[in-house]
């Protein structure tokens, strides 16, 4: 693993700058590097470059995640809302989580329930992503996630 963290900043910077796919993975991968293990929210621009092309591309659910790690939880509520009209209902985690972080708990909750109702067996999905998000966003409450879920 630390293998891995020392190799990936190489491979960050190393593809063609004319590669538009290429630059979609390397914005990709900074997002979960920089973001995600680094907690560098300085970079959450790659982030939201990333999300900006799932959105344009719908591919809503994927964006509304990568937009509550650009740190634009408003934007995550507007992809989200499109995934699950879409039938992506995975994606009422990230409303909860959104309408959360901005601190609407009415809607966080009635989501969670929903995402539970339809996805089952929650833990599995939301234990990780609600250790990201706190890590994120110092006013996220894992615990009242947790407890709206049940």
């Amino acid at each position: 693993m630390k293998k891995l963290l020392f190799i990936l900043p190489l491979l960050l910077f190393g593809a063609d700058k004319s590669c538009t796919k290429c630059n979609l993975n390397k914005a990709q991968m900074k997002c979960e590097y920089y973001l995600v293990q680094k907690r560098d929210t300085s970079r959450a621009k790659e982030c939201a470059f990333y999300a900006d092309y799932l959105d344009k591309t719908k591919v809503y659910g994927k964006a509304s995640w990568y937009y509550l790690l650009a740190l634009k939880p408003k934007k995550a509520i507007d992809a989200a809302k499109k995934a699950v009209k879409m039938g992506e209902f995975f994606a009422y985690e990230y409303l909860g989580d959104a309408y959360l972080i901005l601190g609407d708990e009415k809607k966080a909750k009635r989501n969670y329930q929903i995402f539970r109702k339809k996805i089952g067996n929650t833990k599995f999905f939301t234990n990780q992503n609600f250790k990201i998000l706190k890590r994120l966003y110092k006013n996220f409450d894992i615990e009242k996630a947790k407890n709206m879920l049940e």
